[in-house]
């Protein structure tokens, strides 16, 4: 039997019985579709091909159609075309060939220039025909669409099973299903002690490098899972890695969470492969939380992702781990000039921020540096300074606010929900009660009842973004105010480790910008919250941090001198390895920027009251000799400290100044002391000393064109004059 459109060209060359099923599956269990299509060779004996022209190819069984590349029987398929050797190509169904069009039409382009038939179970075409091509177009389409709705329905039922939690995805190590295919947590309590153990060991780490180290320290092993074949899934042992604590602490199902979605499967032309691609966690389908028992809660899992992501050092906007580098404010420091960040660098002797990335990128020069030393002992004091009970209470107050303005914002919130709830049954009601038959009026009451439900869903929405869910605070302001002392106290011992003095700071600075000008650092810092603190810092630091602290304690109470007695006493040394003296001390305060309460300069004095006699002089308007004679008569409490040339220190505030400037107020109760030294037959030191013991109060008045001392008694009566008094 011969048809009419195979011609005696077609005859003297092959024809080609392409076999193909598209699983494994499929071809263990569905034999009957092979019978099928092996039987198509008698058709092409019948149709006139010789036994020895009609050649099968089935190196595809067991592979899908759905792209020509991994299909060897069809790569040889389309060459044997190409090359003139295919007179027919026979097939139980198009969908054989190909499943989608662009393969499909590669194909019948081939097959019309090379004038090859194409055969199936329906018929026989000549792709070189209209009307044949475009049977073969219709037929390509629709088993290009076939295989759409095929994995539509397979992936709806899978998305339809997995809203439900119930659609079974590979479970981490640490958890199982049970009898009922419910997932619950491995019997195996090492394996849970394992788990539990990394999830607390990143609370005291707080990166995935430290649990990964105190892990190698303790020689600590970890779970993993093992297939063995034919006997399923087992728990294996092995040293501890770091891809594997990190997929532990990244993997949201450790904290009772159900997702289904995280990735898609796509394809890449331009491979010809399959990729899997990771979506945005904001964008995953389903979320189901509390799915079941976790190892950690939501909250805290949301913690760990959200310091995992920060101790990336390398992205501009993070701070990276906290390293065990001397650097306090490794990953927090930016550079003025360009914005990029300082990295710290160490050397031998001393340590410091550097801006070098174009510098080691592209051979440019460095952008700026600065001494960390210096900067973060700056850093450090203001941080002490301004940490203190004020600042707690005031914290305290400004946040019981918040929360209470947060509370009458939530109520709101909530009549808001409770009247579009009622508005939506209301609706529901109304079109429950119309008569179904009345369409013109269930229309418009379920078009209402529908704007309804969005509203209340869109109030919904916007509620839980709002983020008004009530907080309280876990320490009273009484143990935070304790919790500061012990800080400011403990922060200069040896006691805090470095990398708690980084994680410390990283709650309280946001950013630190350093501008170098000179032999100035100009250092910004941006402090949670938002406010910015501007400072100035001598560049250079050439001593250890420990000591830094240690002379700026000394300093407010003693002068260098006796600094220098007390740090030789202590055996501390120089950076250079000598003794202390006056000199080096005040060199030492000087270039660091240390206050001391006596010291010349204003800038840099603590503010104990305490001046030079100079300054004194000069404040209240007299000579250096009246300030020593008041100082040595009692007038005004002085001090002198011992140095090169003895120096007086005056007492002087506010209240002194009014005193004794001449420009208090007269007051009838004021006795002069010219009458009270020639009533009581004092001496001026005797009066003076009397006048203090008795709680009266000495002022200095200016009378015409001279000034007088009067002594304002505390009580003033007429015995105020007695001697026996």
């Amino acid at each position: 039997m011969t048809h009419s459109k195979i011609q005696p060209l077609h005859l003297s060359r092959n024809a080609i019985i392409y076999i193909r099923q598209s699983s494994v599956y499929q071809v263990h269990n569905n034999q009957e579709s092979q019978r099928r299509q092996y039987a198509l060779k008698h058709q092409a004996i019948k149709l006139g091909w010789a036994p020895e022209k009609v050649i099968t190819i089935d190196e595809d069984l067991g592979l899908s159609g759905a792209h020509s590349e991994g299909r060897p029987g069809y790569q040889k398929l389309v060459s044997m075309v190409a090359l003139r050797q295919v007179g027919i190509v026979f097939g139980i169904e198009v969908s054989r060939l190909a499943r989608n069009c662009l393969d499909w039409y590669q194909l019948l382009e081939l097959a019309s220039t090379f004038n090859t038939l194409i055969a199936d179970e329906d018929g026989l075409f000549n792709p070189s025909d209209f009307n044949d091509r475009l049977l073969l177009g219709l037929k390509g389409t629709l088993s290009e669409a076939e295989l759409y709705q095929i994995r539509a329905r397979l992936m709806r039922g899978r998305l339809h099973k997995a809203q439900r939690g119930d659609l079974e995805l590979r479970l981490p190590i640490g958890y199982e299903r049970d009898t009922q295919g419910k997932t619950c947590k491995t019997p195996d309590q090492s394996v849970q002690a394992a788990i539990n153990y990394i999830f607390f060991l990143f609370q005291q780490k707080r990166s995935v490098r430290g649990v990964l180290n105190t892990l190698y320290e303790q020689k600590q092993e970890l779970p993993y899972w093992k297939c063995l074949p034919g006997l399923g899934l087992s728990i294996d042992w092995h040293p501890a890695s770091y891809d594997a604590i990190y997929h532990i602490l990244y993997n949201p199902v450790y904290a009772g969470f159900y997702i289904y979605g995280k990735r898609k499967r796509l394809y890449h032309p331009e491979s010809k492969k399959y990729v899997s691609e990771k979506i945005d966690p904001n964008a995953v389908e389903i979320v189901i939380p509390d799915h079941h028992e976790g190892y950690i809660s939501a909250q805290t899992y949301q913690d760990n992702i959200r310091m995992i992501q920060n101790n990336c050092y390398f992205k501009p906007e993070t701070d990276g781990a906290p390293r065990e580098g001397a650097a306090l404010l490794q990953g927090l420091v930016y550079c003025k000039r360009c914005g990029l960040k300082m990295r710290p660098c160490y050397t031998s002797k001393r340590y410091y921020y550097c801006c070098d990335r174009d510098h080691r990128r592209f051979g440019k020069g460095v952008c700026g540096w600065a001494s960390a030393l210096r900067v973060d002992a700056a850093v450090e004091d203001y941080m002490l300074k301004i940490l203190n009970e004020g600042t707690v209470e005031l914290s305290f107050m400004i946040m019981e606010q918040h929360q209470q303005e947060q509370k009458v914002t939530s109520q709101q919130w909530q009549k808001k929900l409770q009247r579009l709830e009622y508005e939506s049954n209301l609706a529901r009601r109304r079109y429950e009660a119309v008569d179904p038959d009345n369409r013109l009026v269930a229309g418009t009451l379920e078009t209402e009842w529908n704007t309804k439900l969005a509203s209340l869903k869109q109030a919904k929405e916007d509620y839980e973004k709002l983020g008004l869910q009530e907080s309280r605070l876990k320490l009273s302001c009484e143990q935070v105010k304790e919790g500061i002392q012990m800080l400011s106290k403990q922060w200069g011992n040896a006691n805090l480790e470095t990398r708690e003095k980084k994680e410390i700071l990283r709650c309280l600075i946001e950013r630190v910008f350093i501008d170098t000008q000179g032999k100035v650092l100009n250092v910004t810092v941006a402090w949670q919250g938002g406010t910015l603190t501007n400072h100035q810092v001598p560049k250079y630091l050439f001593t250890n941090l420990s000591l830094y602290h240690k002379i700026k304690e000394l300093a407010h109470h003693h002068t260098d001198g006796d600094m220098a007695s007390l740090l030789n006493q202590q055996g501390h040394l120089t950076v250079k390895g000598k003794p202390w003296t006056t000199r080096r001390v005040m060199d030492f305060r000087l270039s660091n920027g240390i206050a001391s309460v006596f010291t010349k300069s204003s800038n840099l004095r603590v503010e104990a009251g305490y001046v030079t006699s100079s300054e004194a002089a000069e404040c209240l308007g007299v000579s250096m000799g009246n300030i020593q004679k008041w100082a040595k008569h009692g007038i005004l409490q002085g001090i002198t400290r011992a140095t090169k040339q003895s120096k007086l220190w005056i007492y002087l505030d506010e209240g002194i100044k009014k005193r004794l400037d001449g420009t208090a107020p007269y007051d009838g109760t004021l006795q002069t002391f010219k009458k009270l030294l020639k009533t009581t037959g004092m001496t001026p030191r005797e009066l003076i000393t009397w006048a203090k013991e008795q709680g009266h109060i000495i002022i200095r008045l200016r009378r015409g064109n001279n000034f007088c001392f009067y002594i304002q008694p505390n009580s003033f009566n007429a015995a105020i004059i007695d001697r026996s008094m």
